[in-house]
């Protein structure tokens, strides 16, 4: 059952084969670039065995027959076997089918790099046509101003036995002979027998009748039309509304159109890229004779350079504003009217005010951390609580005792921390990789 099955799969793939395989009475529908392909690899081969013999060596029998081997039936076979690679089907059938007129001229006794391409695609297996002709007829390709296509195209299926004929021309040329300039080209050079034509200037709207912005019967984007003098750039930096740019970058004009670029960090708004040429400065920072500077650390805002220039000063870096002058108060100070915690006008929380009226840390552990096996220590405005040595924190908030895998993990930290960062009992040597090095 499965060797029928394989069987009749075997049947219908050949019989495919042989259907998909032009018959010889196809063989004018052959492609003109197979059939130059073969004669130029026919040409390559040929010269590639032309010091080959019938056994190789250089002995006086070969020398008599080396005439023989020149056009031998065996040195034909080997440049036929290498006519075709291994998946250019179209190659072999071709090759298949007209093995006998390559035979024929075999005897004729010429150079392959002569004549082969006219005798077998043109004369015999009617593939191509004579340069400048087309078609199964090989009719002659459209000729205007002397040359065909007037020397500015190529007619469709030159050379071969397939196209239209019609003339494919040039970039900038049209016309059924390539006569004329396109509408984007103007006519640079035109007699009886010859047209030029070059490409309009890119700042015209597709058409013009001459070189130059000044010949443009229309304007591309970026240029406006002024009579007599044809196209114009537009400046677009100059215009106020809408802005050119996004804000923060400045504009560059450039013909027919504009780029803009990123601002100082100190600008908002500005001319060009350095400090000292912005319109407007970025936050916290003043316009000083043409260049923003940064305002003193301690101001959120100012009118000039230094904390005397301060609009107000920043809070949230404890300033205050002294005699018109923004200072850094003291740690314990929210807010004060002069340096040093006995000048606070209220305290921070975890600092509260003594007898003498000065701010001093207030000493939580008094009150706090009180969980089982938990220990305070006290901070400066405020507090640490830990669990003891052997205890860990839970999800709850609860010091719990350490499991016994978990205690010597923590050992083997501690361990580690005192090998790798305690002082050098021998300063004078470093390891380096696996060396010690003496400094």
């Amino acid at each position: 059952m499965k060797w029928t099955m394989w069987h009749e799969a075997a049947v219908l793939s050949c019989l495919f084969f042989f259907l998909a395989w032009p018959s010889p009475a196809e063989s004018v529908q052959w492609n003109c670039a197979t059939c130059k392909g073969i004669t130029d690899r026919f040409a390559e081969k040929y010269a590639e065995t032309e010091k080959g013999g019938f056994g190789g060596g250089n002995t006086d029998w070969e020398e008599t027959y080396l005439k023989e081997y020149r056009r031998s039936e065996v040195r034909l076979l080997e440049i036929i076997e290498q006519l075709c690679t291994k998946d250019n089907h179209a190659c072999h059938a071709l090759v298949e089918e007209h093995e006998e007129l390559l035979e024929e001229w075999w005897k004729k006794d010429e150079s392959p790099h002569t004549n082969l391409y006219k005798w077998l695609c043109i004369d015999h297996v009617k593939a191509c046509c004579p340069n400048n002709t087309w078609g199964p007829s090989c009719r002659d390709c459209p000729v205007g101003r002397e040359k065909v296509c007037s020397g500015r195209g190529k007619c469709d299926g030159d050379g071969t036995r397939e196209g239209t004929g019609a003339c494919s021309c040039d970039k900038g040329y049209q016309g059924a002979l390539c006569e004329q300039c396109t509408v984007d080209h103007y006519e640079e050079y035109k007699n009886t027998t010859h047209v030029s034509c070059k490409v309009c200037h890119y700042g015209c709207n597709i058409t013009c009748k001459g070189p130059g912005l000044e010949n443009c019967l229309g304007c591309h984007t970026g240029y406006n039309y002024v009579q007599g003098q044809g196209c114009i750039d537009i400046d677009e930096c100059q215009r106020e509304t809408p802005a050119p740019c996004p804000q923060g970058m400045y504009c560059v004009n450039i013909v027919g159109a504009h780029k803009c670029f990123q601002c100082n960090e100190a600008c908002d708004e500005c001319y060009g890229p350095e400090a000292n040429e912005c319109k407007k400065c970025r936050d916290n920072h003043v316009l000083v004779e043409g260049s923003c500077e940064e305002c003193d650390p301690l101001c959120k805002g100012c009118t000039g350079v230094g904390p005397e220039n301060c609009v107000k000063c920043d809070v949230g870096k404890g300033a205050d504003m002294v005699e018109g002058v923004c200072i850094e108060c003291a740690r314990p100070c929210h807010g004060c009217n002069g340096p040093g915690p006995e000048n606070c006008k209220r305290c921070r929380m975890g600092y509260k005010q003594n007898k003498e009226g000065i701010c001093e840390d207030v000493d939580e552990c008094q009150s706090m951390c009180r969980l089982q096996h938990e220990v305070c220590t006290n901070t400066m405005g405020g507090y640490d609580c830990e669990c003891e040595e052997g205890y860990k924190k839970n999800p709850r908030g609860d010091c719990v005792m350490l499991l016994k895998d978990e205690v010597a993990s923590e050992v083997k930290k501690v361990n580690m921390f005192e090998k790798y960062m305690k002082p050098n009992k021998h300063p004078k040597k470093m390891l380096t990789g696996k060396l010690r090095v003496e400094l």
